[in-house]
């Protein structure tokens, strides 16, 4: 009788180191990188043991302990978690370790990045050799005028110096009107934005985002983040088509604006790329 007793006895104590193993081997959380600087993207994932709120905690601290970003995370069916993080989205100051912190119940896991948040501007009583006056700064802005003058005279001499031709001196109703889409009013497969220069880039993006007043694209164009390069020019043709103020009586100035500008960054790889980025987390 005291052998199964002490046999049982055992049996219960390695179930219950087993079960502690299981326990502790079944959270964990990683990041893609060890380094990141600012606006880049920190992917976040892991998984943790079930709990009464189904939920976890990610935590965000930097070298001195402080904590610049936390997030409640609900788990999914098979205890998985996963989130994006923009580096330096809430001001982080501070070069160094930053550690992210994953809590669930009384369990507590981490890893540890550094974190680059670039140049520190010091003012001038701090770096006088480095000091400029207002009167070099007017002197340089009056260098930097006459260049940039000086460049657009010598790039346009020829349009400048270029006699009038019959065509010019002529008045031609054709003149009047440069409207490209009058040209093309059956909207051919040639690109409507000609060789146009993007008028928004991926900072301008960033700020958007930061002000929280980015504008949702696909919702202007009516599409979905899944839309291919060719739907969203089809629909841009169509919406286009229906708002543009030559072939609209009623003033579609600014809605054809929102077009336009949805059109420019969806229809360009690199700012689709990092527009998407930003749609993720709105």
């Amino acid at each position: 009788m005291q052998n199964w007793s002490l046999v049982i006895f055992l049996f219960l104590i390695c179930s219950i180191i087993s079960f502690n193993h299981v326990y502790a081997e079944s959270s964990s959380i990683n990041i893609e990188n060890t380094f990141y600087e600012k606006s880049d993207i920190i992917s976040i994932w892991g998984t943790a043991p079930p709990n009464p709120q189904n939920s976890v905690f990610i935590t965000i601290k930097d070298s001195i302990g402080n904590t610049v970003w936390t997030e409640k995370l609900t788990l999914d069916e098979k205890g998985e978690f996963s989130t994006l993080v923009i580096a330096g989205i809430s001001n982080w100051s501070i070069s160094g370790n930053y550690d992210v912190v994953l809590e669930s119940g009384d369990i507590v896991e981490s890893k540890t990045f550094f974190y680059d948040s670039g140049t520190q501007v010091n003012p001038p009583s701090v770096i006088d050799e480095y000091y400029i006056s207002q009167e070099d700064l007017i002197l340089t802005f009056t260098i930097a005028v006459v260049a940039v003058t000086g460049i657009f005279v010598y790039l346009a001499r020829n349009i400048i110096l270029r006699r009038k031709t019959k065509y010019d001196e002529a008045d031609l109703a054709s003149k009047k009107d440069r409207d490209y889409e009058k040209y093309h009013s059956d909207w051919t497969d040639e690109e409507i934005f000609g060789s146009r220069k993007s008028t928004i880039n991926t900072d301008e993006l960033r700020d958007m985002y930061n002000s929280k007043s980015l504008p949702d694209y696909y919702l202007i164009l009516g599409l979905t983040n899944e839309a291919s390069s060719s739907q969203i020019k089809n629909q841009y043709r169509k919406l286009a088509k229906q708002y543009h103020p030559d072939r609209n009586d009623e003033s579609t100035e600014e809605k054809m604006a929102e077009i336009n500008k949805a059109y420019e960054v969806l229809s360009d790889e690199k700012l689709k790329v990092e527009y998407d980025k930003f749609y993720k987390l709105i």
